[in-house]
């Protein structure tokens, strides 16, 4: 009798290893599917955070690529008319200049 009851515990606790032991390991196995799953996830969310600010970086490239454009078209206008607006100027004294001569010729005072 007391074999018996010797035998039937450690079966009962054989059993018990036993199902402790597939039961670690498959919670192990859980647990590293989870890390997996966590690692995926926040590789996906930053792949795609990355490829968002790369698209915007892009765009503002192409923006300011566009602004600068513009300065250097706009810096050259203004080039052409300072250049305009200095020939109208020498113009405009070579234009007094004669008027005053042809006043002087017709008699009248020429006041500065």
């Amino acid at each position: 009798m007391n074999i018996e009851v010797i035998i039937t515990a450690l079966v009962g606790v054989l059993t018990s290893l036993a199902s402790w032991y597939a039961a670690r390991r498959k919670n192990l196995a859980d647990v590293q599917s989870s890390e997996l799953d966590i690692v995926e996830k926040a590789v996906k969310f930053y792949r795609e955070q990355f490829e968002d600010i790369t698209k915007r970086l892009k765009e503002q490239v192409a923006e300011n690529d566009r602004m600068i454009q513009l300065y250097k078209e706009q810096a050259d206008e203004t080039r052409k008319l300072n250049i305009l607006n200095k020939e109208l100027i020498e113009e405009n004294k070579a234009l007094i200049e004669e008027l005053k001569k042809y006043k002087q010729l017709n008699g009248k005072v020429v006041t500065t």
